[in-house]
């Protein structure tokens, strides 16, 4: 679950921090309660492994607001997981409060449709399963093409294309052309062709993404 920030205070400015690789969440909390200050790390809906996670959307990055007069910036280095404020020569660079309203807002609004589950591939695409029952094995995209979980593969099994659903983080591209041709999908006068039922679909363990 995304972890518990304090509420962002109106400021003019905040700081970048650079974090050692995945310690981005104690790093904020450190800020925050040892040396009681504003800290802001941007947490976006990723899939990892078929789960659905909150990962910092800026890897090793997160802000903070010297909200309290008269804090040493040293003392910030000193927290456990800290690497050091970001500079620009000896000068910590800082971002304007306006802007880190807007990426909250973005954040939020990105989370709200579902997160960073993007991917590049279209229909008619030649792509190839990474893992499970049929690891290694091409297939054609089907779709939908925006941010989706779960998306529909056509793959040849027993002489015949059955369509299939698989979480997308499953597929790479393929580096072939489409293992197979796609037969035209009417019989004439616009009636449409009804396609072989997903009888493979029953054999896909939820170790890749299908039956969950």
């Amino acid at each position: 679950m995304e972890p518990r920030s304090e509420p962002l205070q109106r400021a003019k400015e905040w700081h970048v921090v650079h974090c050692r690789p995945f310690q981005e969440v104690q790093v904020s909390r450190l800020l925050q309660e040892r040396l009681a200050l504003a800290a802001y790390l941007p947490m976006i809906k990723r899939r990892f492994r078929g789960q659905i996670q909150f990962a910092p959307l800026f890897p090793c990055y997160l802000f903070v607001h010297l909200n309290r007069p008269g804090i040493a910036l040293s003392r910030i280095n000193s927290i456990p997981g800290v690497l050091r404020l970001l500079t620009f020569g000896d000068i910590p660079q800082t971002v304007p409060d306006d802007l880190i309203g807007e990426l909250r807002e973005r954040v939020e609004h990105l989370n709200a449709q579902g997160g960073l589950l993007r991917h590049s591939f279209r229909p008619g695409d030649a792509v190839r399963l990474r893992r499970g029952p049929f690891c290694s094995m091409e297939a054609i995209f089907q779709g939908p093409v925006q941010p989706s979980e779960r998306v529909r593969i056509l793959i040849e099994f027993l002489g015949r294309p059955h369509e299939l659903q698989v979480g997308a983080d499953l597929l790479e591209p393929a580096q072939s052309s489409p293992p197979f041709r796609l037969e035209r999908r009417t019989r004439g006068r616009g009636r449409a062709i009804r396609s072989e039922p997903a009888l493979i679909a029953d054999v896909v363990s939820d170790d890749t993404g299908a039956g969950s």
